[in-house]
């Protein structure tokens, strides 16, 4: 390629990145590289919001959205060329964004430090929205201590430090609480997607089930009861029980009637 034409493509990329930081080429017409600009801006924000609509609904005043939208164009180097697949990157963005930086960027994730995991969850709620249908057999009733459990293949079992399932434009924590949020998020019976607010020990008991080839109630309990040393498998048996009646009931979790070994 020829070096001249290199380097004014690099100035072009480059102006449309960071307009305020970046001189305009001389070469090209100012007008022009305005609408360029423009539309970058406003067809990469516009994708954004439709991903994430709380987190560009709450951080809409203040201009602190144009800040984060101006910040992803000029900061992420994006490792796939694929629109659809912006969502992910915009996640990388914030997770890299830093307290200690000078730039406003910091103001914003100081006014909202939950932004990250909004936008995590608001990208789960997409991911399970267009998963492929799942085939989920009809619950066994009742679920017994040798039947095997499968979790629903559309479902992401999250732990937050904020209740992010709550906060919108009239719930905006300045702290998070002491005590995590663990959600599960899937596609249920009825092809709609849902998500259920978890105890730690549903929460764990489907991160294992999530983990391990398909296991028997009984050698789940086994597990639970290796994992919380101060529970035995007798005391968590009906408490166990009862959590998987309930995850089969709300096609969470798949039970077959078979005996089956880790």
């Amino acid at each position: 390629m020829n070096i001249a034409l290199a380097d004014l493509q690099n100035r072009f990329t480059g102006f449309l990145r960071d307009p305020a930081g970046t001189p305009m080429p001389e070469e090209l017409p100012p007008e022009r590289m305005r609408v360029y600009q423009d539309l970058v801006f406003r067809n990469i924000q516009s994708l954004l919001a439709s991903n994430f609509p709380v987190l560009e609904k709450i951080t809409r005043d203040g201009d602190h959205w144009n800040v984060l939208t101006r910040g992803f164009i000029r900061d992420h180097r994006a490792h796939t060329p694929h629109f659809p697949l912006l969502a992910t990157e915009f996640l990388d963005y914030l997770e890299e964004l830093s307290g200690d930086s000078d730039r406003p960027e910091t103001q914003v994730l100081a006014r909202y430090p939950f932004i990250a995991e909004l936008a995590h969850y608001e990208w789960v709620e997409l991911d399970v929205q267009i998963a492929p249908v799942p085939s989920l057999a009809k619950p066994i009733k009742p679920v017994t201590l040798n039947d095997a459990l499968i979790l629903n293949p559309t479902a992401h079992v999250l732990a937050y430090q904020w209740p992010v399932h709550q906060i919108g434009p009239d719930f905006q924590p300045n702290e998070a609480p002491t005590v995590p949020t663990f959600l599960a998020v899937f596609q249920n019976a009825k092809i709609q997607s849902e998500f259920i607010l978890l105890t730690p020990l549903a929460a764990l008991l489907l991160e294992n089930i999530q983990q391990q080839s398909p296991c028997s109630v009984t050698r789940h309990i086994q597990i639970l009861a290796q994992q919380h040393e101060k529970l035995s498998e007798v005391e968590l048996t009906n408490d166990v029980l009862a959590i998987v009646e309930r995850l089969c009931d709300q096609s969470l979790v798949i039970s077959q009637s078979m005996a089956s070994s880790c």
